[in-house]
């Protein structure tokens, strides 16, 4: 479900972790540390305090706080992928993580707008922006028009794609978030797919060659920029929970 705290920002939006690892695996960038919250980090790595902050701590100015603070290291001097990531999109200490984890994407910066709000969206596929009515409108009427000359696949999908799998994302059902806005504003259930005519490209072309994807993909990104509309692309389901929508 979405978390709509957001909602008040600057640039109102709301939020859906999709487990994706792009916030902690991102460029230079700290992660502060509280001191109240190294005993449960500690036991997430089955080590002491001492051994914890030797191993994965070091001491950085905070400009916003005016101060040193505790943050975590990288596993790059350089920078890079939080020293706690193992593979693309696991935390070593997830249930333990420290507030400022916790909080993301709800800080202060970021609700401001400008941009902090920029850099958090486009480290963030969760971010689902929301759009004026009328942009929306718009640039649905507009895509519409669009898939019009794009023919469905012969051979559709029986079912709902949404249903083959718990995780909510088939091998190549990846739609843009104005795909996603256009099927929750305008979709209606018709041939065994919750949104009919209004669903995404990838539903709509289901088998079909990946030169005839592409092609749509190429045609929704033009009419996105067409209507300056806030770009994000993820897997269909991660892009409607990201909208609020929840699976009946």
């Amino acid at each position: 479900m979405a978390d709509e705290r957001g909602l008040g920002a600057a640039r109102p939006f709301r939020f859906a972790c999709q487990r994706c690892g792009h916030c902690c695996s991102g460029g230079g960038g700290q992660v502060w540390v509280d001191e109240d919250e190294l005993p449960a980090l500690a036991v997430a790595l089955s080590t002491t305090v001492e051994r914890f902050a030797a191993l994965y701590l070091r001491r950085a100015f905070d400009e916003r706080a005016g101060r040193e603070r505790l943050s975590i290291k990288e596993k790059d001097a350089a920078g890079g992928p939080c020293v706690l990531l193992a593979g693309a999109n696991t935390c070593l200490a997830y249930e333990a993580r420290p507030r400022h984890c916790r909080e993301f994407p709800f800080w202060e910066h970021v609700l401001a707008g400008g941009e902090g709000y920029e850099s958090a969206r486009a480290t963030c596929p969760g971010i689902a922006e929301v759009v004026a009515p009328a942009r929306l409108a718009a640039a649905a009427a507009d895509l519409s028009n669009v898939l019009d000359g794009i023919a469905p696949c012969p051979a559709p999908r029986a079912g709902c794609c949404l249903d083959e799998d718990a995780s909510g994302a088939r091998e190549g059902a990846w739609c843009s978030g104005l795909e996603a806005d256009r099927a929750l504003e305008h979709g209606r259930a018709a041939d065994g797919c919750r949104f009919g005519a209004a669903r995404p490209v990838a539903c709509r072309l289901g088998e079909a060659p990946a030169e005839v994807h592409e092609a749509a993909r190429a045609a929704v990104r033009a009419v996105e920029r067409r209507h300056a509309y806030p770009s994000s692309y993820g897997p269909v389901a991660a892009q409607l929970r990201s909208r609020g929508w929840r699976a009946p």
